[in-house]
């Protein structure tokens, strides 16, 4: 039985894929943690004379940042990805979002 041993570049792709994933994981929840507030909040202020306010206005503005560039209502129809096949585009956009930010990480950081 032949053992391989693991190089050092391969424990560094390792270390560097799962940063991208942690960072990825936690956008796609924080994602969905925002939206949840925002929609709370659109359905407080659906059924109040008051309106959301500046808070409201924030997680909205907050919803569209995190969801940018795959996700956005005008560029994806709920018809094309039926009930939760909608995961499939948030996933991409995070981890979209984790491969940008290591970049700009490793970028910043060899600037030093």
């Amino acid at each position: 039985m032949v053992v391989e041993k693991i190089g050092h570049s391969d424990t560094i792709m390792v270390r560097i894929v799962s940063v991208i994933l942690a960072i990825g994981a936690a956008h796609f929840v924080l994602a969905k943690i925002i939206v949840a507030i925002t929609m709370q909040m659109g359905m407080f202020a659906a059924n109040s004379s008051q309106a959301t306010g500046l808070i409201g206005h924030f997680l909205v503005w907050f919803t569209r940042v995190l969801y940018f560039p795959i996700i956005s209502l005008s560029l994806y129809s709920r018809q094309w990805f039926p009930g939760n096949w909608i995961f499939i585009p948030m996933v991409a956009n995070s981890l979209l979002w984790g491969i940008v930010l290591y970049g700009i990480y490793r970028f910043c950081r060899r600037r030093r």
